[in-house]
C-alpha cells in the first residue's frame, strides 16, 4: 500500500502572515515559559554555574592563566554573559537571564516554524521548544552553555528561513549575514553548538529557492561575512581582557579531544552510569518519542524538502554531539529543543497526528516534573560546606577544593589560588597533581582545603599531596562527606553549618566541564 503524503508546503513568500491569535498564543507561551523558571532563580548554583561566575569575576589581564586566574574550556562570549551577570549581582541575575534567553528562545523558534507553515506550525513550535526548555529533565534549570546558546540557534535557523523569503537583494544577504553571526555566537557559548551552522549550511544545500549560481555564492558569503565579524568581535574583546586566542582555542577543541581520551581510558568511574541516566532522561522526558515520531512522520508521509531536511540533519547532528560528549550530563539534551520544536511545528501544520501528541506528551511530563521539582526545595551540601567556611574565614583567606567544588568557592567567597575549579581539567592536564603541589608548598597556598570523601578517591597520583596535607594542614571540620583542612599557623573557629529543615540535595565533585 503507498504511504500517504502530507500536502505539500507553500513555497516559500505565499504563506499567509500569523493571525493575531497565533502570535498572541505564541507571546504567552514565552512568558509562561519565563515565568515558570522564576521559582528556581534563588536555587543554590550548580557546579557549572559557581565556576563560570568566579571565572567571570576575576576575567582580567594579568592573571597567570587563561581567563584570569582560572581555566576552563570554555568559549569567551560564555564567560562574558555570566561576567554580565556577576556585575549585576550573581545566581539572581544569572537565572533571570536564563528566563530570558528561554523566552527569546521560544519566540524565535515560533517565528520561524510560522515562516514554514503558518501560524498552526508557530504555535505548535513554541509549546514544544518552551516545554523542552523548562523541563528539570532534561536539565535545564540550571544556567549553562547549551541553554544560552539556544537563542542565538533559534535566531540563526529564523534569519536563514526568512533569508528565503522574497526579498530584495540586499535584505536577503543581510539576513544570512545575521543567519552567519547568530551561528559563529552559538559556537562561542559552547563549542559544539553548531546546530544554526549545520541547519543553514544543508538549508542552502537542499533547494532553498536562490534564483541564481550567483546568488548562491552571494549568500554563502554574506553567511560567511557575519559569521567573521562576530568571531572578530569577541575576540578583540577576549584579547582586551588578557585572553590568548590560541589558548582558547586548545581549550575549546584539542582539550577536549585529551579529555575524551581520558575518559575512554577510565578516567571516569561515573560515565557509564551518567550515559544510562542520560538516555533515560531522554526517554522520560517525551523528547525522545517526539524525535522518534518525527523521522517517522517524515519518512512515511514523505515530508521532505529543504526546511525539514536541514532541519533532520541539525537534530542528527546533536545526537552525535551529545553521544560524543563524553560527560553524558543532562543538560547536553537541551541542546536538540530548537531544531526538534521547529521540526515538530513544520509537521503537525502538515497534519501530522503522532508529532502532536509527542508535543502534548513533552508538555504535560515538563509541567508535572516542574511541579514535582518545586514543591521540593532544597539547599546544597557544596553550599553548606561553603557558607560554613565563610563564617569562619577572614579576609585574604583562600580556598581550594579537591578535587574541583566550584559551589562551595562561590558559598564561602573565597578565591582559589588553584587554577582548575573542575576535575576533568585536572585529570587531563595536572594528572600528577604536580601544579596543586606546587601552589600547597608555595607561600600562596590556600588557608582551607575541602576535600570530598578522601585526597585519594579520584584515581590521581596522590603520595605528595597527602604529604603535603599531612605536614602542613588539619583537619578543623566533617561536613556531609566533606573534610575541611586548615593550614597550621592560621587559627580560626571551626567551620559549622548553618541549621535548615530543608532538603539537602548531595554536592558531589564533578568532571566537568
Amino acid at each position: 500500500m503507498a504511504h500517504a503524503t502530507l500536502p505539500e508546503l507553500p513555497a516559500p513568500g505565499v504563506i499567509a502572515k500569523p493571525r493575531w491569535t497565533s502570535s498572541r498564543f505564541v507571546w504567552a507561551v514565552a512568558v509562561v515559559a519565563a515565568v515558570a523558571r522564576l521559582p528556581f532563580v534563588n536555587a543554590p548554583a550548580g557546579a557549572d554555574e559557581a565556576g563560570f561566575l568566579q571565572v567571570a569575576h576575576q576575567w582580567a589581564p594579568g592573571g597567570g592563566s587563561l581567563y584570569g586566574h582560572y581555566w576552563v574550556d570554555r568559549p569567551p562570549l560564555l564567560i562574558t554573559l555570566y561576567r554580565f551577570a556577576d556585575l549585576a549581582g550573581g545566581v539572581v541575575p544569572l537565572r533571570l537571564l536564563g528566563c530570558v534567553a528561554v523566552a527569546a528562545a521560544v519566540l524565535m523558534s515560533a517565528r520561524a516554524a510560522g515562516l514554514l507553515a503558518g501560524g498552526r506550525a508557530a504555535r505548535w513550535a513554541a509549546l514544544a521548544s518552551a516545554a523542552m526548555l523548562v523541563s528539570p529533565l532534561l536539565g535545564t534549570q540550571e544556567v549553562n552553555g547549551e541553554l544560552l546558546s539556544a537563542p542565538f540557534v533559534a535566531a540563526g535557523i529564523l534569519a536563514f528561513v526568512a533569508a528565503s523569503q522574497p526579498h530584495d537583494r540586499r535584505r536577503a544577504l543581510l539576513l544570512v549575514g545575521l543567519g552567519g553571526a547568530a551561528a559563529a555566537c552559538a559556537l562561542l557559548v559552547k563549542q559544539n553548538i553548531a546546530d544554526a551552522l549545520v541547519f543553514g549550511s544543508v538549508f542552502l544545500v537542499a533547494g532553498a529557492p536562490w534564483p541564481t549560481a550567483s546568488n548562491v555564492r552571494s549568500r554563502i558569503t554574506a553567511s560567511i561575512a557575519g559569521g567573521s565579524a562576530a568571531l572578530v568581535l569577541v575576540a578583540v574583546w577576549t584579547v582586551a581582557h588578557g585572553t590568548s586566542l590560541t589558548g582558547v582555542f586548545d581549550a575549546m577543541y584539542p582539550f577536549r579531544l585529551r579529555a575524551a581520551q581520558v575518559v575512554a581510558a577510565g578516567g571516569s568511574q561515573y560515565a557509564g552510569g551518567r550515559g544510562l541516566h542520560l538516555a533515560l532522561a531522554f526517554v522520560t522526558s517525551g523528547a525522545g518519542l517526539l524525535a522518534a515520531a518525527l523521522v517517522v512522520a517524515t519518512t512515511r508521509r514523505r515530508a521532505w524538502n529543504a526546511a525539514v531536511v536541514a532541519l533532520a540533519s541539525t537534530v542528527a547532528f546533536d545526537v552525535f554531539s551529545i553521544a560524543f560528549g563524553g560527560g553524558y550530563w543532562l543538560h547536553y539534551l537541551a541542546e536538540m529543543a530548537v531544531p526538534l520544536a521547529v521540526w515538530a511545528g513544520v509537521l503537525v501544520a502538515r497534519g501530522a497526528a503522532v508529532p502532536r501528541i509527542s508535543v502534548l506528551l513533552v508538555t504535560a511530563v515538563s509541567m508535572v516534573s516542574l511541579l514535582v521539582t518545586g514543591l521540593q526545595p532544597s539547599t546544597s551540601t557544596g553550599q553548606q560546606v561553603g557558607t560554613a567556611i565563610a563564617r569562619a574565614a577572614e579576609p585574604g583567606d583562600t580556598l581550594t577544593t579537591l578535587y574541583g567544588e566550584a559551589d562551595v568557592n562561590l558559598a564561602s567567597g573565597l578565591p582559589s589560588p588553584y587554577q582548575y575549579l573542575w576535575s576533568l581539567p585536572i585529570k587531563t592536564l595536572d594528572p600528577e597533581l604536580a601544579s596543586l603541589d606546587s601552589v600547597l608548598r608555595s607561600p600562596q597556598a590556600p588557608t582551607w582545603l575541602v576535600v570530598t570523601r578522601d585526597v585519594s578517591s579520584w584515581g590521581l597520583d596522590t603520595a605528595r599531596t597527602q604529604a603535603v596535607i599531612t605536614i602542613d594542614y588539619h583537619v578543623v571540620a566533617q561536613i556531609d562527606g566533606h573534610t575541611i583542612y586548615l593550614h597550621d599557623g592560621t587559627p580560626r573557629p571551626s567551620p559549622t553549618p548553618i541549621p535548615t529543615s530543608a532538603t539537602t540535595t548531595s554536592s558531589t565533585n564533578q568532571e566537568k566541564p
